[in-house]
C-alpha cells in the first residue's frame, strides 16, 4: 500500500500488519463501517463469476474475503509492497505477489476487474501514473477498474490536516495520521485529470460521510448520520463536503 518496499509507508504497514484485519470486524465500529462500505460500493453490480481479478494494494486480503462467497470460482491475484500485510491474507500463496503489480508476470494476461482501494493516498504522481498505465494495459476489453482517492475537499480531510501536527507529537505511531507517513489527497478534478490519460470514467461517487475524530470518539452516532447523508444525491454540496473518499469506476479507453 505504498510506492516502494523501502518507503516509510511500506514499513508502517509491515509494522501494523498483524492487527490490520481486525479493523474489518465489529471490534472497531468505525473502521468496520468505513472499510466495508468501501468494499460494498467498489464491487456493487459487478459480475465476477469465473473472472480474473487483480487487487493492487491488497493488504490483508479483505476484498478477497468480500468477493469469494459470491463468486467462489473467481481467479484472484493480489499484490502489495508490504510483505507483512500479504502474510496475513487468505489469498492462496501462489496468487499473492509482493511488490509492484507492473513488475510481475501473472498467470493471466488480462483482468476482468482491477481494484486499487485505499492505495493512491500513499503514491506520488509518478507511481500513480505507472500503476494507472499498467491497469489500462491489463484490462480485458469489457473489464472494469475501481480506484479510490482521498477527497481533499472533504471536511474529514481538513480536520485531519488541522490536527496532524499535535497528533504527530503526541499520538500513537501505529496510526497513519500520527506516524509521519506522507499521504496525498485529491479533488474530484485532480482525480479525473490523473485518470484521463489512461482510462475512461464510467461512474464517480463518494463514501465515508464521517468526520475525524468524531467517527472514532462517537462511532455509533457518526455511522447513523453517515448512512443518512449517503442517501443524499451526490450532487448535493453537503454530500460532497461530508465525504472523505472518492470512488471511481473506469473502463479501458476505446479509440476509433
Amino acid at each position: 500500500m505504498s510506492t516502494e518496499p523501502t518507503s516509510d509507508a511500506a514499513r508502517f504497514f509491515d509494522r501494523t500488519s498483524t492487527i490490520y484485519r481486525a479493523k474489518y470486524t465489529e471490534e472497531s465500529p468505525f473502521h468496520h463501517y468505513y472499510f466495508n462500505e468501501r468494499l460494498d460500493k467498489a464491487t456493487r453490480g459487478l459480475e465476477l463469476s469465473s473472472k480474473a481479478v487483480l487487487d493492487i494494494g491488497s493488504g490483508t486480503g479483505n476484498l478477497f474475503d468480500h468477493l469469494l462467497p459470491r463468486f467462489p470460482d473467481l481467479r484472484f491475484f493480489a499484490t502489495d509492497v508490504s510483505a507483512g500485510m500479504l502474510a496475513q491474507s487468505p489469498v492462496p500463496p501462489d496468487q499473492r505477489f509482493v511488490g509492484h503489480a507492473y513488475a510481475h508476470t501473472f498467470a493471466v494476461r488480462h483482468f476482468d476487474a482491477a481494484f486499487m482501494l485505499g492505495v493512491t493516498t500513499y503514491m506520488d504522481e509518478a507511481e500513480l501514473d505507472r500503476n494507472l498505465a499498467f491497469i489500462a494495459g491489463s484490462l480485458a476489453p469489457d473489464g472494469q477498474a475501481v480506484i479510490t482517492f482521498s477527497h481533499s475537499r472533504g471536511l474529514d480531510t481538513w480536520m485531519r490536516w488541522s490536527l496532524r501536527l499535535p497528533l504527530r507529537l503526541f499520538g500513537s505511531k501505529d496510526k497513519v495520521l500520527s506516524s509521519g507517513v506522507r499521504t496525498r489527497t485529491y479533488s474530484v478534478r485532480e482525480a479525473k485529470e490523473a485518470l484521463a490519460p489512461h482510462l475512461s470514467i464510467d461512474r464517480l461517487e463518494f463514501h465515508n460521510h464521517t468526520v475525524f475524530p468524531f467517527g472514532l470518539l462517537l462511532p455509533g452516532l457518526s455511522i447513523r448520520l453517515a448512512k443518512r447523508i449517503d442517501r443524499l444525491t451526490s450532487t448535493s454540496w453537503l454530500h460532497r463536503w461530508l465525504s472523505s473518499d472518492i470512488i471511481v469506476r473506469c473502463s479501458a479507453k476505446r479509440y476509433p
